[in-house]
């Protein structure tokens, strides 16, 4: 790995600021050569910005504003002691240079992209403050002298965000596209329909959005995910589309929009039911979902489909719709008797090979459109053949990535064990965990040709790489979308942009922690913070922090420690080693996750000998599975008010705390919603001890007990809840 030598310069002038400013930047430029002498940021600082760049010469004046104490002009014609942003030919599209002399900066590109990723890497050249909302007030700034010279690894460095699980409006969709932007990705991949919501006003259909928009007791589609019984949703206006697609068009992203078909389209089906088969034989989908799959064979469905693509077509001028196209139940068509009379017609063995004939008809609706087909990778499985424009995203594996590449399609890669961005960072945190555990350091080391067959053809093939953000966990806790994406899609930036061989995890991490989450925090972002490592020798809590620009905090109760906690600034010699938590702190406002000792039992939990009950249908398998504390059980429906789930002890129980959790013990999905929790004591008293929070209570008993009461007040939002063993401490 390349390193870069700089010196530290001073200014004797106040406020003033100096920096090694050519040094921890992210992504990594494909070449960095120190110049000699600084320039000087002052008063009289001008941006030239001939016509075709006003832009970006506005956006820079905007960013630079922030932190100085005088006005920028902006101007056509370049000034000494200015920045100048200058098209040239004969360089690559999106490459820039950036050339920082002592009598002015200049960044040239063939194109107003490279201008703006030039841009970039100049801010990050600045104070981390220039991201803020902020102004530091400075008269003087100074830059090291530097020549970047830089360009993407690939075309397309892109982002998706699921807006049909949790709806996420306008501002938050803005404030992604302006991370996106920070970090060089060009491609913001819009999941605007699947079976939780309805996300695009069609005007020809304005029930889709209406009713489709929706979830709760009396909409279309019921609650999920924890959302409870209140009405749920919300939609974009083709007005806050156009907004939407206007803002990142100037950042030089392109949104494409997904409309999930023919599976993932509960939204869709419960608005016209008419568009399922006809069939009366019950399934449901992996996702929990029923009736969520299009008749491929109902002709009137495709009249639908063109005139909602028609309305897409026109509020995006991306290159590519994406279709989706996966994880779609064939239990539909094959009990349907008009697909099957379909099948039979086209000579077609199965249904998968009635889902290639639907995506062939899509493909054909979109050319009409004057727009290509993009779809996950279940659409090339089998051997039909799409145009040969047709894009894959590849996220099952790396094997159907290399299968795309095999078929010639050019290919996104969004592999699920490096870049779903929903899956848990660590065991102990929050996420999904089907792909596995997804930490910082997994997501940097996908090496997108690592699905290629071997030859420079195929490497060609692959246009580049994706993180992915599914929305079923991101309700609570509040921000948790930034926490998920954040620093990992910085990593993925990196994979993105920089050159294989310029790529080195120990570096980027230097590079993050030296500087990068100072620009993260300054840009608000609520990023994810390390935990401290805490080990116990017998007699010393030992605690590593994570880098140097966090602070650990402690409590000696078990508590999560807070910003008013105690600090931790070395060994802590202790007999009680269990009591003790820690956590490392960003700045004034972010926290890693509480953590204890990880070599010893942090709780001295009791098993006593137990009998689950429940007055709703529940398995003997799982009631019986539900009297130890590692047990799991699921319901048979869904709950309804009354239902009760009791835990009751052979003997009374003399204990600190119990806890009782609910939810799928790798996601926390299917939790039950609506409950108290009491507790009867050895003198028969029965006492409350609560209400679930996001399906789960710890309390305090007042007494031995004898019998706890799970108590349902509503229904929870799913077919099934599952419930967990209690945690009984000593």
């Amino acid at each position: 790995m390349r390193k870069i030598l700089f010196s530290l310069l001073m200014l004797a002038a106040a406020p003033v600021l100096s920096a090694q400013t050519y040094c921890n930047l992210l992504p990594e430029p494909v070449s960095v050569a120190p110049g000699h002498g600084v320039f000087v940021m002052e008063d009289g600082l001008s941006i030239c910005a001939p016509d075709g760049l006003e832009f970006e010469g506005g956006y820079l004046r905007e960013r630079l504003e922030s932190v100085f104490a005088f006005e920028i002009e902006v101007a056509d014609v370049p000034y000494y002691n200015g920045i100048e942003l200058r098209l040239i030919d004969g360089m690559d599209p999106e490459s820039y240079r950036l050339e920082v002399g002592e009598d002015r900066v200049q960044i040239l590109a063939p194109d107003a992209a490279g201008i703006f990723y030039g841009i970039q890497t100049l801010l990050q050249m600045m104070p981390a403050q220039v991201y803020g909302d902020g102004c530091m007030e400075l008269t003087r700034f100074v830059l090291d002298a530097v020549t970047v010279d830089d360009a993407p690894r690939y075309g397309y460095r892109g982002a998706m965000l699921d807006v049909s699980r949790t709806f996420f409006d306008v501002e938050h969709v803005l404030r992604l596209i302006d991370w996106m932007a920070y970090h060089k990705l060009n491609r913001f991949h819009w999941h605007l329909a699947d079976d939780n919501g309805w996300r695009i006003e069609i005007r020809r259909y304005p029930d889709l959005t209406r009713k489709g928009a929706w979830r709760g007791d009396d909409e279309v589609s019921p609650a999920a995910y924890g959302q409870g019984h209140g009405r749920y949703g919300g939609y974009y206006t083709q007005k806050d589309i156009r907004r939407v697609v206007k803002y990142a068009a100037e950042r030089h992203i392109e949104i494409i929009p997904e409309i999930d078909l023919p599976g993932h389209s509960r939204s869709l089906v419960g608005v016209f039911p008419e568009m399922a088969c006809d069939m009366d034989v019950p399934y449901i989908t992996a996702n929990g979902e029923t009736d969520n799959v299009l008749c491929v064979a109902r002709k009137e469905n495709y009249i639908i489909l063109d005139n909602i693509f028609r309305e897409i077509a026109v509020l995006f001028p991306s290159e590519y719709i994406h279709i989706g196209g996966d994880e779609v139940d064939h239990t539909s068509w094959n009990n349907c008797p008009h697909c099957r009379a379909m099948m039979k017609e086209y000579g077609l063995e199965g249904p998968e090979n009635l889902h290639s004939l639907f995506v062939y008809r899509m493909e054909d609706i979109l050319h009409r459109h004057g727009r290509k087909m993009a779809g996950w990778d279940e659409i090339i499985n089998t051997d039909a053949r799409y145009d040969s424009t047709a894009r894959v995203y590849a996220w099952r594996s790396v094997e159907s990535g290399r299968a795309a590449v095999e078929k010639g399609y050019s290919t996104v890669v969004q592999i699920g064990e490096y870049c779903y961005l929903d899956m848990k960072q660590s065991p102990a945190e929050r996420g999904h965990s089907w792909a596995g555990i997804v930490p910082l350091s997994k997501t940097y080391s996908l090496e997108p040709d690592e699905i290629l067959v071997g030859s420079p053809a195929d490497s060609a093939l692959i246009v580049g790489v994706q993180a992915g953000l599914w929305a079923e966990l991101m309700a609570w806790p509040p921000r948790l979308m930034e926490y998920q994406y954040f620093p990992r899609l910085c990593a993925l930036a990196e994979v993105g942009w920089s050159s294989k061989t310029d790529r080195d995890f120990e570096d980027f991490e230097q590079r993050l922690y030296n500087k990068h989450f100072s620009r993260l925090y300054n840009m608000g972002i609520a990023f994810r913070v390390a935990p401290p490592e805490v080990a116990f020798d017998g007699q010393v809590l030992d605690v590593r922090v994570p880098h140097p620009s966090v602070v650990v905090r402690y409590t000696m109760d078990r508590t999560a420690p807070v910003a008013s906690s105690p600090v931790c600034r070395g060994e802590i010699v202790t007999d009680r080693p269990e009591d003790f938590r820690f956590a490392a702190f960003f700045g004034e406002s972010l926290s890693s996750i509480s953590v204890g000792a990880s070599n010893i039992s942090l709780y001295d939990y009791l098993e006593p000998s137990t009998v689950v009950k429940a007055n709703f249908p529940m398995s003997d398998k799982y009631l019986e599975s539900l009297a130890s504390r590692d047990g799991v059980g699921l319901s048979d429906r869904t709950l309804r008010a009354g239902d009760t789930l009791a835990y009751v002890f052979d003997s009374p129980v003399d204990c600190s705390r119990i806890t009782f959790t609910s939810g799928a013990p790798s996601s926390g999905m299917f939790y039950v919603t609506d409950a108290y929790v009491e507790y009867v004591t050895d003198a028969g008293e029965t006492l409350n001890a609560g209400v679930l929070y996001h399906g789960e209570l710890t309390f305090r008993p007042e007494a031995p007990v004898r019998e706890v009461r799970v108590v349902m007040t509503d229904s929870n939002d799913a077919y099934t809840a599952v419930f967990r063993g209690l945690m009984i401490e000593k």
